[in-house]
């Protein structure tokens, strides 16, 4: 892998599993040590974010209770966005240090910020791709391979080069990333499971209606279901603009879910996933 900022060079003592006997000295970057990311990964953000409150363990120091709690609570529907943009923008980041590849198959290798509003990447190198090269094999560039100096295969007219060079699946765990985060604050994991899978068999009102309710109840507890039904939400101090909020949010998040127009391909690279997330409401 890489690291963006490092302080110089180090040597560490490197042993090979299939050769528990042997050992080595290795020169290594010692990256900067950033006391606001650590070892705070999005797997446990995410564990801490949907933990229900019945089963928060208070024994444990790295679980507190108390703080899950409060992530919980102080977790806004723009916290949800900003944390997103935080994510899309550190994927387009790395093409700026000419990265060719990143492993989006897991949240180990992404560490999110105490303040939980921005991210940074670990593990940067996926599938040890290396470096961005051109030609490649999607943009060829030129019809001389560059090693063998034989001729490649041109590039359709009709196939133009739109897609960002880092190499990334936002197919797999993106798409259940905003599903919790909207859906499974302080719920459990399978809680967004059996309610994801019940608006994808409603019909598309039940199904929006589903979603307002949800949404409801996880960023705007004070305000009721009747209000949100009936466009009144006196208590929150400023009539029908709470529940004109939640009917937007509920009307975006079901395009994204669906993929229909003009959310249709927005997992298909980072630019198309930055305009849809760009488009997650906030007022």
């Amino acid at each position: 892998g890489r690291v963006v900022h490092f302080y110089g060079l180090g040597v560490g003592l490197a042993a090979n599993a299939y050769r528990p006997n042997e050992y080595r000295y290795e020169a290594s970057l010692l990256a900067r040590y950033e006391e606001e990311f650590s070892t705070y990964t999005m797997r446990r953000f995410m564990e801490d974010y949907v933990c229900p409150p019945d089963k928060m363990d208070t024994s444990s120091e790295e679980r507190d209770a108390a703080a899950i709690q409060q992530l919980q609570n102080d977790f806004s529907i723009i916290s949800v966005k900003v944390l997103l943009v935080s994510l899309l923008n550190a994927f387009r980041d790395l093409t700026l240090m000419g990265i060719c590849a990143f492993d989006f198959n897991h949240l180990n290798n992404v560490l999110v910020s105490r303040d939980h509003q921005s991210v940074r990447l670990i593990d940067i190198d996926g599938d040890s791709k290396g470096s961005i090269q051109f030609p490649s094999e999607y943009i060829q560039g030129s019809n001389v391979h560059p090693a063998t100096g034989g001729r490649t295969p041109q590039r359709p007219p009709h196939v133009m080069p739109h897609k960002p060079s880092l190499d990334i699946d936002l197919n797999t765990v993106l798409p259940r990333l905003v599903q919790t985060l909207l859906l499974g604050k302080g719920r459990g994991p399978a809680h967004v499971t059996n309610i994801t899978s019940e608006i994808w068999r409603a019909s598309p009102e039940k199904a929006k209606e589903i979603i307002r309710q949800v949404i409801q109840e996880n960023f705007f507890p004070n305000v009721s279901v009747e209000q949100v039904s009936t466009n009144v939400d006196a208590a929150v101090g400023n009539p029908q603009k709470v529940s004109k909020h939640i009917a937007k949010v509920a009307e975006w998040f079901y395009a994204m879910l669906k993929k229909q127009s003009p959310w249709d391909n927005w997992t298909n690279d980072i630019y198309d996933a930055m305009r849809c997330i760009d488009h997650l409401p906030i007022t």
